[in-house]
């Protein structure tokens, strides 16, 4: 189980006081396979954070690698950015492991962002505020592919396993530039 997912397993757990291996924890996962790159999961993301039709202002974009591999990114909640934030507007929700933005505390500083390993939260510039998935689904009703899901954790690992081996051989030069060094000369 990768390290994030079992972080929030765990925190999950000891806040309802269960055993770690006992409690299936909901994620948002993503079938490569069958995302067109509509672009509509951004849309409607944007929409519900701010009522605009710019699919970037939202908390979900989606990543064109090659023709036909196309990908919605999103935060899968690892909490990276939860130490970051000096105003402490970032928390862990106790009830659903979701790391949670409290908008009244957030100063826009932008901290949160540049710590984040998937570069999936940015400060919005017209509020000013950081944005990021709160995986309330909205995105799931408007995808046209049923691409974006809510799995078990242990599935949307396999998803992801599958999904990046796919990128790499379907991209031999992004796996040359990931894996292969040069020798100095």
């Amino acid at each position: 189980m990768p390290k994030a997912l079992a972080g929030l397993r765990k925190a999950l757990c000891i806040t309802l006081g269960k055993s770690p291996q006992k409690t299936p924890i909901k994620v948002l996962a993503v079938d490569n396979e069958l995302c067109i790159g509509c672009e509509r999961c951004a849309l409607a993301c944007a929409y519900r954070q701010f009522k605009s039709s710019n699919p970037r202002r939202g908390a979900i974009y989606v990543i064109k690698l090659e023709p036909g591999i196309d990908t919605p990114v999103y935060c899968v909640q690892c909490g990276t950015c939860i130490d970051a934030c000096p105003p402490l507007a970032l928390r862990r929700d106790r009830k659903t492991g979701v790391v949670r933005i409290d908008l009244d505390r957030c100063d826009g500083c932008g901290l949160c962002a540049s710590v984040c390993p998937y570069g999936v939260i940015h400060v919005d510039p017209f509020v000013k505020k950081a944005v990021k998935c709160d995986y309330c689904g909205f995105c799931l009703r408007y995808c046209p592919q049923s691409a974006i899901k809510f799995v078990e954790a242990e599935e949307a690992a396999l998803w992801k396993r599958k999904n990046f081996a796919k990128s790499i051989t379907a991209a031999p030069e992004l796996a040359r530039k990931l894996w292969y060094k040069p020798p100095f000369r």
